[in-house]
C-alpha cells in the first residue's frame, strides 16, 4: 500500500515535538536544514478505515455513549463505533478514552463536521495532521452498513496524533448530530 509523506525543514520540528540544536552547537552543519518525516493520512488510509466500517466485526457497529462528566467509556482501534453524544449547551459533545497499544501516529476518523480535542490528563495534545478527503473515499451510500448521520461522507475527515504506548488519552467529539461514526486506527498497521 502506498504511503504519503511530507518532507519539511527544521521549522516543522516544533510541530512534531523534535528539538533542533542551537546554531552554535551544529558545527560544520551550521545553517543546514535537517529533514523530518511527518506521515500524512491519504485516500488509502480512508479506504482501509472504510473497510472496517463496511465490515464491522460481528456485522454490527459497537455502540458507545460518550460522557460529558465522570469516567469516559473506553474505545479500541479497528472498531467502528456508533457514538451517541450528550446535548451540552445546545451542542452535542462528549468524550471517550483510548489507550494506545503502540507508540505510533494514530488516525481518528469522523465526519467532516465533527471537531476533535484530544487530551492526556488535562494537557491538550496537538494534532500531527488533519485533512478532509473527497467523500467518495468512504461514502455513506457505498454500502448499506455505512450510516449517513445526516451527511454523505461518514469517514472523510481524519486527524492524526502521535500517541505513546500504554498512555490513555481522552478524545472529545463535538458535532451538530446526536450520533456519529468514529474509528481510531494505528497508521503504521495499514
Amino acid at each position: 500500500m502506498k504511503k504519503s509523506y511530507l518532507w519539511a525543514g527544521a521549522a516543522v520540528f516544533a510541530l512534531t515535538g523534535c528539538v533542533v540544536a542551537p546554531a552554535d552547537e551544529m558545527g560544520e552543519d551550521e545553517g543546514v536544514l535537517q529533514e523530518a518525516v511527518l506521515r500524512i493520512a491519504d485516500a488509502n488510509d480512508i479506504e482501509h478505515a472504510c473497510e472496517h466500517v463496511q465490515n464491522p466485526a460481528g456485522g454490527a457497529y459497537t455502540n458507545v455513549t460518550a460522557v460529558s462528566s465522570g469516567t469516559a467509556p473506553a474505545v479500541s482501534e479497528h472498531v467502528p463505533y456508533n457514538i451517541t453524544l450528550p446535548l451540552s449547551s445546545g451542542t452535542y459533545k462528549g468524550r471517550v478514552r483510548f489507550t494506545a497499544g503502540a507508540t505510533e501516529e494514530h488516525g481518528i476518523y469522523v465526519d467532516p463536521s465533527t471537531t476533535i480535542v484530544v487530551r492526556q490528563g488535562t494537557t491538550t495534545v496537538t494534532a500531527a495532521w488533519s485533512t478532509t478527503l473527497n467523500s467518495t473515499n468512504c461514502p455513506a451510500s457505498q454500502n448499506q452498513n455505512v450510516p449517513t448521520y445526516g451527511t454523505s461522507s461518514a469517514l472523510s475527515k481524519v486527524v492524526t496524533y502521535n500517541f505513546t504506548s500504554g498512555v490513555t488519552y481522552t478524545i472529545e467529539f463535538t458535532s451538530t448530530q446526536s450520533t456519529m461514526l468514529g474509528l481510531v486506527e494505528d497508521l503504521s498497521e495499514q
